[in-house]
């Protein structure tokens, strides 16, 4: 397998713009890791490469082995790294093996994966706490409509959710097997899980009384979850309208939960709003501001 794959990456590697590439092979017969292909390869390049997109994807198949070749780049993969929807990138960093590495890129990306600098666990601690809040709103809102089949399966997100959160509060990256981490350093957050899942309760009541532990732990864990959002907010004595908070570069991933994350913490004390009037009769712009 190895000479067969190699026919395949190796005029990559004599590319300016490569700078790292990961094979994974499939080791069993159900391998959501290699896509359910006979191997898979990840070619990283520069921002700047010649692509028509940031992901470029091609199938091959020789001597009746399949393989895919996703070429990424950089900027696509970095961005991607600490998204749930793209937890399987992660994977392929602490899985795959290095068959090229200009400069070391790979070894040090995948060094800085498990080190986690604390300014990027504070930004990801903001990220799983903003998706905390809005996974537990729409439940409950589901709930509150008699939805309890959905409300159901939005509060096992909630518990993700709050599973990462915990993870991270540690000090440790979450990993696919969240639960095998959580059980071990949140036990509590571990039984919520199991009292959702394994209950006799009807499941109406399940999801109340999750809804409230949930309620409980997202307040208890207000002043960390927006600790990255609050000292960006500190940084200039005025204070912000959405607009300026939207655009702020240390905020783009955080970007399409700030009025949700805001308004919960208006909420909570913690930001005031002032308001500025603008043109127009009675209109008045919402700033807002930490207290």
């Amino acid at each position: 397998m190895e000479n067969l794959l190699r026919s395949i990456y190796e005029t990559f590697e004599g590319r300016e713009e490569t700078l790292g590439i990961l094979v994974l092979e499939k080791k069993k017969t159900n391998s959501p890791l290699t896509e359910q292909f006979d191997a898979l390869i990840i070619i990283i390049v520069k921002n700047d490469a010649n692509m028509d997109s940031p992901c470029n994807v091609e199938h091959y198949s020789i001597e009746k082995n399949s393989i895919a070749v996703n070429i990424i780049s950089e900027n696509k993969f970095l961005k991607w790294l600490p998204s749930g929807n793209f937890r399987r990138n992660l994977l392929w960093v602490i899985n795959g093996q290095i068959v090229f590495d200009r400069d070391g890129y790979l070894e040090n990306l995948k060094n800085n994966l498990f080190e986690n600098p604390i300014e990027t666990r504070k930004k990801k601690i903001a990220m799983e706490f903003a998706e905390l809040i809005r996974s537990c709103s729409i439940g409950k809102e589901l709930y509150d409509g008699k939805q309890y089949l959905d409300a159901f399966n939005q509060m096992v997100q909630s518990l993700h959710h709050l599973a990462r959160l915990s993870v991270l509060e540690h000090g440790f990256y979450p990993e696919i097997t969240v639960w095998n981490q959580v059980k071990k350093i949140e036990p509590e957050v571990y039984a919520l899980y199991l009292e959702l899942v394994e209950s006799t309760e009807l499941i109406e009541k399940r999801v109340e009384l999750l809804l409230l532990a949930i309620e409980f732990a997202i307040s208890s864990r207000a002043r960390i979850g927006s600790s990255y959002l609050i000292e960006i907010m500190k940084s200039k004595e005025d204070a912000w309208t959405i607009s300026e908070l939207v655009n702020e570069p240390k905020l783009k991933e955080l970007a399409k939960d700030l009025g949700l994350l805001l308004q919960y913490l208006y909420a909570k004390n913690i930001v005031q709003i002032e308001t500025k009037e603008i043109e127009g009769p009675g209109i008045y712009q919402m700033q807002y501001k930490v207290r």
